[in-house]
């Protein structure tokens, strides 16, 4: 396989939410979250907001926000990976292509983020850190599923 053949096999992803979590990780894709290479990062012009009756964030865009979201770049995704991990999101949600920033030196890199697909009604502004302290044991109990996340309706 040459260089661009591995390159087009792969795709940079970016985390924003639940995602963000090892065990959620692990949960989705097995012992292949071990080999991702993960690099925080973050993405500016979009909110993040929960969506009603779930406990898990969608992301919104706010084209003149200033607003900056924390998450993860993950490089290292193959086909099995990606397959995965779209299966996880569900059928609310597509890969779109956007530009985050590497926290260490702002390097600008596109990458894929997990949108709504359709207008999904949400609630309050959703963080990790409240998600992670709050909801997480919610999110597993009530929400996670494999083959796709609980629907909100």
């Amino acid at each position: 396989m040459n260089l661009v053949e591995g390159i087009t096999k792969t795709k940079i992803l970016f985390f924003y939410g639940t995602l963000r979590d090892h065990e959620v990780r692990e949960a989705v894709i097995g012992d292949q979250a071990k080999q991702l290479n993960l690099v925080d990062a973050y993405l500016i012009g979009y909110k993040l907001y929960r969506v009603k009756n779930t406990n898990y964030p969608l992301i919104v865009r706010e084209k003149s926000s200033s607003n900056k979201i924390n998450g993860l770049v993950a490089t290292g995704l193959d086909k099995q990976v990606i397959r995965k991990l779209d299966m996880f999101e569900g059928k609310n949600y597509s890969r779109s292509e956007v530009s985050v920033f590497r926290n260490t030196d702002n390097e600008e890199i596109m990458a894929e983020i997990y949108m709504p697909k359709k207008t999904l009604q949400y609630s309050e502004e959703w963080t990790y850190e409240n998600w992670h302290k709050y909801q997480r044991k919610f999110f597993f109990h009530d929400d996670f599923r494999k083959r796709g996340v609980r629907s909100p309706g």
